[in-house]
C-alpha cells in the first residue's frame, strides 16, 4: 500500500505481555509523542535489556519522519503477561479507544519480534497497516528467530502425542536407565534406539501395534492367554541372556564363532518362548490344536538343525553324524506337522 497526502496514519508500538505496565508502571494505551517517550524512558531505566522501549523509541523515529508530510499520531497498546486470547482482547480494546480519539484509515506497526506479530491479524481487522517495521537488537536477531522456532517446535510436540513420545519420552527413558544404572545404562539405551530405528526402518508399526492391542486384549478378558504371553516373553529374555553369556567367551574367535554360540545357549530357549506364545495367540482365538500344533513341530525341528549346526562350528572335531541325523529327523517331524495341518 502507498500513502497519499490526505492519509491519517497511526504508528502502533505493541506490548503484547505488557512489560510496560509490570515494571514501569505505566497502563495503556499511551497516545502522544511526549507520553510514548516518557513511557520509554522509564522502561529503560527500570529494565535496559527489555527490547520493548526500543521498539518504542524506533516507533517515534518513525512518526517524526512520517510527521513531516502526513497527519499522524503514535500510541503504545498494552497487553497482558497471559499471553494469547486475554492479551489480545486487551490491545483490541484499546486500539479502538486510539481510534476514537484519532481517526486514522492506516497504521505502521512497530514490533521488537515475531510474538508481538501475531496480532497483526487483530490490527488488521480494525485498520489496514500500510507497513510493519521490526526492531531487534542486532546482536540478538537471529538467537530471537531460534528461540521462537524452538518454542513452537515445542509446543507442537506437546499438542501431537505422537512427537510427544518421540521428543520427550525416549529421552526420558535414556536419562532414567542412566539415573538407575549409571554407565551401563547407555548400553540399554542404545539397544532400545536400536529396536526402535529397526521398527522404524523396516515399517513394522503394524506389527508391533497388533501384537500391543493383542496383549492388552487377552489381559482384558482372556487371563491364560496373557499368563502363556508373559511367560514366553521372560523365556525369551532368558534365552537372550544366556546367548549373551556365552558369546562372551567366544568374541575372540570370530562372528561365525560368536553367532554360533549365541544360537546354540538360546536357540531351544526361544523356541519354548515361541511355543508358548503362539499357544497362547490359539487359546485367545479359539483355534482348533491342528492348526495350532503345526508351528511348534516345524519350530522344534529348525531349533534341533540349528543347534547341532552351532555346536559344529564350535566343535569341529565332533562327528557330523549329529547334524545329519538332526536333518533327517527336521524333515520328519516337518512332514507330521504338515500331516496333522492337513487332516
Amino acid at each position: 500500500m502507498e500513502a497519499g497526502k490526505r492519509d491519517r496514519i497511526v504508528v502502533i508500538s505493541i506490548d503484547r505481555d505488557n512489560d510496560l505496565g509490570d515494571k514501569a508502571g505505566v497502563d495503556g494505551p499511551v497516545i502522544g509523542r511526549e507520553k510514548v517517550l516518557d513511557a520509554a524512558t522509564k522502561l529503560g531505566l527500570k529494565d535496559a535489556e527489555d527490547t520493548d522501549f526500543n521498539s518504542m523509541f524506533e516507533a517515534i523515529r518513525v512518526y517524526d519522519e512520517l510527521k513531516k508530510q502526513h497527519d499522524s499520531e503514535i500510541c503504545v497498546l498494552t497487553g497482558d503477561r497471559d499471553v494469547g486470547v486475554k492479551s489480545d482482547m486487551k490491545i483490541t480494546h484499546q486500539l479502538e479507544g486510539v481510534l476514537k480519539h484519532f481517526r486514522a484509515n492506516l497504521a505502521v506497526l512497530v514490533s521488537d519480534g515475531s510474538e508481538d506479530e501475531q496480532v497483526i491479524p487483530v490490527i488488521q481487522s480494525r485498520i489496514p497497516i500500510l507497513s510493519v517495521k521490526r526492531v531487534v537488537v542486532r546482536q540478538s536477531e537471529e538467537l530471537e528467530s531460534t528461540y521462537f522456532k524452538i518454542k513452537d517446535f515445542i509446543k507442537e510436540s506437546l499438542d501431537n502425542p505422537k512427537m510427544s513420545r518421540l521428543v520427550f519420552g525416549l529421552p526420558a527413558i535414556a536419562l532414567l536407565l542412566t539415573a538407575i544404572f549409571g554407565s551401563e545404562g547407555w548400553r540399554a539405551v542404545m539397544g532400545l534406539l536400536g529396536v526402535y530405528l529397526l521398527i522404524k526402518g523396516f515399517r513394522l508399526e503394524s506389527y508391533v501395534m497388533g501384537a500391543t492391542n493383542e496383549l492388552r486384549d487377552s489381559f482384558t478378558r482372556k487371563r491364560l492367554a496373557f499368563f502363556l504371553y508373559m511367560l514366553g516373553i521372560v523365556f525369551t529374555g532368558l534365552a537372550a541372556y544366556r546367548g549373551y553369556a556365552a558369546v562372551a567367551d567366544w568374541l575372540v574367535m570370530g562372528f561365525f564363532e560368536t553367532a554360533a554360540a549365541f544360537l546354540f545357549a538360546s536357540v531351544f530357549l526361544f523356541w519354548v518362548a515361541g511355543t508358548i506364545a503362539w499357544v497362547g495367540r490359539g487359546i485367545s482365538k479359539g483355534s482348533p490344536v491342528r492348526n495350532v500344533a503345526p508351528i511348534p513341530i516345524f519350530g522344534f525341528a529348525m531349533a534341533m538343525v540349528i543347534s547341532n549346526g552351532s555346536n559344529l562350528i564350535l566343535q569341529p572335531e565332533l562327528p557330523i553324524y549329529n547334524f545329519i541325523f538332526s536333518i533327517v529327523l527336521g524333515f520328519i517331524l516337518l512332514f507330521a506337522a504338515v500331516y496333522i495341518e492337513k487332516r
